[in-house]
């Protein structure tokens, strides 16, 4: 029995929900596959007859993604659709992002997989035209993606479980919009139908949605940075700065730590298109070295003159955010004694003042997010955070010159 003659349980709002967002995801797509592959064994190990499947999947791409894109795709619809082209877009913005060697990783685990296409002579014809000049590994990743397109069709979103991340709704929403002017444009058009658009105009209305996707849901720069507490400030400092990471499509990468920083930089590198900024701390000289030995052209590591993010704050500075901190527990830095370095290394410091007053180690986190709150314009940003600000600000511009 064939995945075509299998009849699937349609998937509920908030399983497409998740699979919207791994299509949408900056993940390689040898990790992108892996995880396809396990939502497809979890939805078959409920069907006894999908046991051939289940084998079938395991080193074959096009069995893999033709039964992702049954169980969780348009159906009945004509091809093509406005869903499949869609997830077009999002293959052809992957071809942007990530390298050749990306592509050649995924598709080395199915080399033996020989191509028994399902799809119309116009598909076809389409998938040679966008995958023009591409090498074997891309066009099969172009061809993978259309087998495997979700349905953005749906419109139970507002069904969604409201304790869902407000930037993962807004991920998948800003699809939704996408998809809305692809239907409206149709539906102006001289040809209404999709289907009866000519490959070129297909293709260029594959194009035009990369566009739409690059930056504002799929990265134009990674920064990496040591710890959570960098991941909740820097978006923010940039804000103040007048950069928008989300906008521009700035990922910021909370690594655990420098030799983490150091590690996934030396592992990325080689499979991403996109500039790379790292960020360590000031005793990290070991991991600096590494990256700085590494460094490609449009990478940049910025070395901070400070150990803590918190030693990074003037002493008048940290203070008040401290009074507003505590405060959220009604406390105040006044109701004890405490000692404070006007400089340097607080962290000792930090941790007895929280203690003193029976609130456990300095809650760094929590801190994070009092900064975030609390700090609202331009000179509240601390000059070590401007640096970065500024590295992603020169690299992003580069980035645009060089395009």
């Amino acid at each position: 029995m064939t995945c075509e003659e299998i009849v699937f349980r349609r998937p509920d709002v908030n399983e497409l929900f998740v699979a919207a967002l791994r299509q949408l995801a900056f993940e390689e797509p040898a990790s992108r596959f892996a995880r396809m592959r396990k939502t497809v064994a979890k939805q078959c190990a409920k069907n006894p007859d999908t046991k051939p499947i289940l084998r079938s999947i395991e080193s074959n791409y096009l069995s893999l993604a033709k039964t992702f894109g049954q169980i969780f795709g348009p159906q009945n619809v004509e091809e093509p659709s406005l869903s499949q082209i869609l997830s077009l877009a999002i293959a052809l913005d992957d071809l942007r992002v990530f390298s050749e060697t990306a592509f050649t990783i995924w598709y080395q685990q199915y080399q033996l997989v020989s191509i028994e296409s399902p799809l119309s002579k116009k598909m076809e014809a389409l998938l040679e035209l966008l995958g023009h000049n591409c090498s074997q590994a891309a066009r099969a990743w172009l061809r993978a993606c259309f087998l495997s397109a979700i349905d953005w069709r749906f419109s139970e979103w507002s069904d969604l479980n409201q304790n869902e991340k407000k930037e993962d709704l807004e991920r998948v929403l800003l699809v939704q919009d996408i998809f809305r002017e692809l239907k409206a444009e149709g539906l102006v058009a001289e040809n209404a139908a999709l289907p009866l658009l000519s490959v070129e105009d297909l293709a260029n209305r594959v194009n035009q949605c990369a566009k739409k996707l690059a930056g504002k849901l799929r990265p134009n720069i990674l920064l990496l940075v040591e710890g959570q507490t960098e991941a909740i400030v820097l978006p923010h400092f940039a804000r103040l700065s007048g950069l928008s990471f989300s906008q521009l499509g700035v990922e910021v990468i909370a690594s655990g730590g420098a030799k983490q920083v150091a590690r996934r930089y030396l592992t990325i590198r080689d499979t991403v298109r996109l500039p790379i900024v790292c960020v360590l701390d000031g005793d990290a000289e070991q991991s600096a070295e590494l990256i700085e030995d590494s460094l490609r052209d449009c990478d940049e590591l910025v070395s901070l003159a400070v150990v803590e993010l918190e030693d990074s704050y003037s002493y008048e500075q940290l203070i008040y955010l401290l009074d507003e901190h505590l405060a959220r527990f009604g406390q105040t830095l006044a109701q004890c004694e405490f000692s404070l370095p006007e400089s340097g290394r607080r962290k000792d410091a930090l941790n007895k003042i929280y203690r003193d007053r029976g609130l456990g180690d300095f809650d760094k986190i929590g801190f994070a997010h009092e900064v975030v709150t609390s700090c609202k314009k331009s000179s509240d940003v601390p000059a070590e955070m401007a640096k970065v600000v500024e590295a992603v600000r020169t690299t992003l511009s580069l980035g645009s010159l060089n395009g």
